[in-house]
């Protein structure tokens, strides 16, 4: 599938394309629209161009809050990328192959955020609606106001919903007030107006900040089918004429209903075009899944067999629309939501009056980020190769302009979340663009306690001091991936503030002690059902000691010696290694550990609680070796122990690995989620809310990590080592990405063992077992093709 348009490496942006003023609307009975959770506008100009244009034709869009291109009636890019911190992002977007020869309508869709509302949480807003075009096209300056006309959208509001409460996307639109058309040639602009230039002058809302270039490529737009019918409340009206481009009609004075498959849960715009159908109603419902009727919207939910339109029900925030009726089988009326649904069924519900009504279409229009997927993945498993592309496929669900948690429900960029996300897409793809941007994401959200925000971007402040510290490991897991040291060593300053919050919490007998909890404070650990009515909070006690962050603050101390070593900042990699030596010291043998059990405490007192205290003990370099691996397994088979959630499931099977308790790895959870028909993963057990979470894509990392073994032995992967686990399997084979280019790992067993191919374009460190040709190998491939025996 095509994505377009994507910013090409080669185009610098300079500041004259960025600078000048903005566009607003005039003043006057059609000027800035009110307060409520978003308002919206549009700009028109036509274009004339010669010929068909060869070469690139860039156009420098930003927006406040959001926009939507459009070229000749094709959606063309979304954006801009959501702002972060003080900067604001400017979209390049070469249009030339949307461009024809003769009259051009460029026309762009704005929606304004209000200040006074939480409105999408992860878009920043100044309360100033406006919009900023920089380009020439054929002989038309777009930069100048006069190239444009421009008019407040009528009838179109937006609510905050209550499954998407952080997104603040549902629209309610009467057609009869809309300008339809409005993006063809022949639509009357006679009575729009040429738009007025921000002149920023002193302003009760934020002022805008300078602009920067997008730092990542467009999102991907691409048509997708609707592949089915799931149910219908009139079976007399065949609806699968729509699936196969034919038109369905629908009588007059009707009330009917229909559900449409997908096929996979996904991210998509939706075009919903009719004709005819007067004063007729249409209610659009996006569900993730069929679900029995819900605990609590949208926290806790009620889900089994996620195909079932027998017994289950869609459950999702409804957008409302009321037709005109002034749509023609050449020209039909068209609802468009401005911003993507996330979903796999959708509910049309239409209510005609007198009139009948006409479905000409349904439209999806896939979006994520534009990933090249590079990385594979298979092997004598079927499982295995299902769980891999259901991994991809929950990953890029999850990745637009940041990482997100979930797409249906918040569109937000946790540390945690995103750590794991960004090392899954560190195995599958070369491109680091987006890791990059959330890297400085989060270190342009401190505070001045040291600790970064949770979430960011976001316009509600929270702060969970496990994710700080997240944070830190994902700067170091770039380093071992890219190794770029002119953009690691700007962050050296906020991972020592970060290390600093939790110095200062650290008490004489080596425990953190965390802080009280409030409307910002959370102290997450994970989704667990011991943890339930705590909201992911283990009992900390009186003292509130916490093991947990005790064992996180060890291991990220060793992860920030590593990324000071690879800067240069020897004297400092010392200081962070002494530290964490110290509070190692301190807390193995200390209060936290339970004799009669053979567990760590999960504070300073009372009886063990988690596995995940034990994970942590073995991660943080606390606990090695056989006893180690003795503590794990008795601990993920203990029942009485907090188990790890999808969340925490890549720190346990790392800590696993690394204790050589490989084989209590279990994929049981994920096996569940197939038997129940989900097509991505599901965040969690407890709540049951988001049928996509890409936390869940443990897969991405695990199975070329430790199937195929491969991993980086330097910075940057200036070198690979090639490790794999023991294994049941009767072959593996996959590419991992590497700045380098592509590793290439293959095995089958054979009667003598495993014998396992290797083609690299660096240095190769084997790891091969007594049994083999030694302990370890130093190979200069070359890109040489190297078997052996394991």
């Amino acid at each position: 599938m095509k994505s377009f348009p994507v910013v090409q490496t080669e185009h610098v942006v300079t500041k004259q394309d960025l600078g000048g003023p903005w566009f607003e609307l005039p003043a006057g009975p059609d000027g800035v629209p009110g307060d409520g959770v978003a308002s919206s506008m549009r700009f028109r100009s036509r274009v004339a161009v010669d010929s068909p244009v060869a070469g690139p034709a860039w156009l420098h869009i930003s927006a406040d809050s959001r926009y939507r291109l459009h070229i000749n009636g094709a959606l063309v890019a979304a954006g801009p990328a959501k702002p972060s911190g003080r900067t604001w992002f400017a979209d390049a977007v070469d249009v030339a192959s949307f461009l024809v020869a003769g009259e051009n309508i460029i026309g762009i869709d704005v929606l304004t955020y209000s200040p006074t509302s939480l409105g999408n949480a992860s878009v920043q807003r100044t309360g100033r609606p406006g919009l900023l075009v920089r380009g020439i096209v054929g002989e038309t300056d777009l930069s100048v106001p006069t190239a444009w006309k421009c008019r407040p959208v009528k009838g179109r509001r937006f609510h905050q919903g209550r499954s998407t409460l952080f997104l603040g996307i549902q629209e309610t639109v009467d057609g009869a007030v809309s300008e339809h058309g409005w993006l063809s040639g022949s639509f009357n602009d006679a009575a729009w107006r040429i738009p007025a230039l921000d002149s920023q002058e002193p302003f009760i809302a934020t002022p805008r900040p300078p602009l920067a270039a997008r730092p990542i490529p467009q999102l991907t737009l691409a048509p997708v089918p609707v592949i089915g019918v799931t149910r219908t409340s009139d079976p007399g009206l065949d609806w699968t004429r729509l699936l196969s481009g034919n038109t369905v009609e629908i009588p007059p004075n009707s009330d009917v209903s229909v559900d449409v498959d997908a096929g996979f849960l996904m991210t998509a715009f939706l075009a919903i075009a009719v004709e005819a159908g007067h004063g007729a109603r249409l209610q659009l419902t996006a569900a993730e899944c069929y679900e029995q009727l819900p605990v609590d919207i949208p926290w806790l939910r009620r889900k089994a067999d996620r195909t079932d339109h027998v017994t289950g029900d869609l459950y999702g925030d409804p957008d409302h629309y009321v037709f005109a009726g002034t749509g023609t089988p050449n020209a039909p009326e068209v609802f468009s939501p401005f911003w993507f649904r996330t979903f796999r069924y959708l509910r049309l519900r239409i209510t005609t009056t007198d009139a009948p009504l006409r479905l000409q279409s349904l439209k999806l229009t896939r979006t994520h980020y534009p990933l090249d997927v590079t990385g594979s993945f298979s092997s004598s498993s079927d499982v295995q190769r299902q769980l891999w592309d259901v991994s991809v496929r929950t990953l890029l669900n999850c990745m637009h302009e940041t990482f997100e948690d979930c797409p249906f429900y918040e569109q937000l960029q946790y540390a945690m979340d995103t750590r794991s996300q960004a090392l899954f897409s560190l195995h599958l793809s070369a491109d680091d663009r987006l890791i990059r941007r959330a890297i400085g994401d989060f270190a342009a959200s401190g505070s001045p306690t040291g600790l970064t925000e949770s979430r960011s971007p976001c316009v509600e402040p929270q702060f969970i001091p496990g994710f700080s510290l997240y944070w830190i490991r994902m700067v170091a897991e770039h380093v071992d991936f890219v190794g770029d040291r002119s953009f690691t060593e700007r962050f050296i300053g906020r991972i020592d503030a970060v290390l600093g919050y939790f110095d200062d919490r650290l008490s004489p007998d080596g425990f953190i002690i965390s802080a009280e909890g409030d409307g910002i404070l959370w102290n997450f650990v994970d989704w667990t059902e011991a943890w339930r009515a705590s909201r992911g909070v283990p009992d900390l006690g009186p003292r509130r000691a916490n093991t947990i962050a005790t064992f996180m603050y060890i291991s990220a101390l060793k992860s920030a010696a590593s990324i000071a070593d690879f800067c240069g900042r020897t004297g400092l990699a010392e200081e962070y290694t002494s530290r964490a030596d110290a509070v190692t010291r301190r807390i193995a043998d200390g209060p936290a550990w339970d004799e009669q059990t053979g567990y760590y405490l999960d504070t300073d007192s009372g009886s063990p609680q988690s596995v995940h205290a034990q994970m942590w003990a073995v991660l943080s370099g606390v606990v090695q070796g056989a006893a180690a691996a003795d503590l794990l397994r008795r601990a993920v088979a203990d029942s009485r122990l907090a188990p790890c959630s999808y969340a925490t499931a890549l720190d346990l099977f790392d800590a696993l690995r690394l204790a050589g308790a490989h084989y209590s790895v279990d994929w049981k959870p994920w096996e569940d989620m197939l038997a129940q028909n989900l097509t991505t993963w599901a965040e969690d057990t407890v709540s049951l809310r988001s049928d996509c979470h890409a936390w869940g894509s443990v897969p991405l990392q695990h199975f070329p990590r430790y199937i195929l073994g491969v991993s980086p032995a330097a910075p940057g992967f200036t070198s690979v080592a090639i490790d794999p686990a023991p294994s049941d399997l009767e072959w593996a084979e996959g590419t991992v990405p590497t700045p380098q280019g592509l590793v290439t790992v293959a095995w089958k067993r054979t009667p003598s063992g495993r014998e396992v191919t290797v083609s690299a374009p660096v240095a190769a460190v084997l790891n091969l077992p007594a049994t083999a040709s030694g302990t370890t190998e130093h190979v200069d491939t070359g890109r040489r093709t190297l078997t052996f025996i394991l």
